[in-house]
């Protein structure tokens, strides 16, 4: 989110300055999975893979906003690529998302029917399913398929913003912020070890950690650690030619064969651990997505921090005192939506017309 935004507010005639307290890229952004999968997640309600009629608002939001930033990263990768000569790995490989219990055929249904107006989908049976991914397992009874999702490298991308983001004019500077200066109701800049950083306009994209920022009045409820563990292995040939969810968890194959495995949702705080329990979870998912991942050697795991939020939504806008804005809280969806909020960032700034759905993800909300 930070990387983004600078680079667009950059771009848009601004002098930005990126405080950062490790490098670019350090937490969930280069930990993710690289899912730009909008569809595939408008059938999550709160944390728990399952449609909620109650979370219908934020769910449609969500998935208007998805599907624009999709298209955006396809630019964005055009644009790295083209301008500064780096692959993010974009490619839209599809999605596919299997039932492995005859309850959830039902939520299949459900979910196709949500998306249905807004992207491709087909309903499609286990067989068919296996025809399409000869490695899925026989637990798969019924699929539904959305070939427009794509993916891409986290890491590589990271790499990607802060270097245009370095040659458009932004500063990046190592610093641990400890607290936005407010005066006369305006931010003025921010608080670092013994200095006081100023500026018109002060952007806190602190993911998981932004409710401990001094100065924003946020509850740690309102923007929450919840952690994700991933297990990592290389097949040749590559697994999957599509990313499949299922089994409650996800197989993404990468075109060379590396396979991420995930993931898992645990609400412990700020302990970054890699624990038996997930580790066991996550073997059982894939290896019922795709049995031939047991003979698979594991080659690395890590967990990291989804910045969550009580309703699901984004914190993306005004924080209060003029000048002071949020891009925080983006939960399963932070690599999906760093295009679209960087745009609404520089906007808001610039003083450009929003979108409707951006009144949706004010911060002002929880005030």
């Amino acid at each position: 989110m930070g990387c983004a935004s600078a680079l667009r507010l950059a771009q848009a005639g601004l002098r930005v300055t990126v405080l950062e307290r490790s490098v670019p890229g350090a937490e969930a952004s280069s930990a993710a999975a690289g899912i730009l999968g909008p569809a595939v997640e408008a059938h999550h309600g709160h944390g728990d893979g399952h449609p909620h009629p109650g979370r219908r608002p934020a769910q449609s939001t969500l998935l208007t906003l998805g599907l624009r930033s999709r298209e955006l990263h396809a630019t964005l990768a055009t644009e790295l690529r083209e301008e500064h000569g780096i692959d993010v790995g974009f490619r839209r490989c599809g999605v596919m998302r299997v039932a492995v219990r005859e309850e959830e055929r039902s939520a299949l249904a459900t979910h196709s029917e949500l998306v249905r107006g807004h992207a491709l989908v087909e309903t499609i049976d286990g067989d068919e399913a296996r025809r399409r991914e000869p490695s899925l397992g026989p637990a798969a009874l019924e699929a539904i398929e959305l070939p427009e999702e794509a993916q891409l490298d986290p890491p590589t991308l990271l790499t990607g913003l802060a270097i245009a983001s370095e040659r458009a004019g932004v500063v990046f500077r190592t610093a641990t912020v400890h607290g936005v200066i407010v005066e006369g109701g305006r931010a003025r800049g921010v608080r670092t070890e013994g200095e006081a950083l100023h500026a018109d306009h002060v952007v806190v994209a602190a993911g998981s950690w932004t409710s401990l920022v001094p100065g924003l009045g946020l509850e740690s409820a309102h923007v929450h650690p919840v952690r994700g563990q991933i297990l990592t292995t290389r097949t040749r040939p590559p697994v999957f030619r599509r990313i499949v969810f299922g089994a409650g968890g996800y197989v993404v194959t990468r075109p060379d064969g590396r396979v991420l495995c995930g993931s898992t949702e645990e609400r412990v705080g700020f302990r970054r651990e890699v624990t038996f329990e997930g580790i066991a979870r996550i073997v059982a998912l894939a290896t019922t997505l795709a049995p031939s991942l047991a003979d698979a050697p594991v080659q690395t795991h890590w967990s990291s921090f989804r910045p969550g939020t009580a309703d699901d939504l984004p914190l993306v806008g005004p924080a209060g005192p003029e000048g002071l804005w949020l891009a925080s809280g983006h939960y399963r969806n932070g690599i999906l939506l760093a295009p679209i909020t960087a745009e609404l960032v520089r906007d808001a700034i610039v003083g450009e017309a929003l979108p409707e759905e951006a009144a949706a993800l004010d911060p002002r909300r929880f005030a």
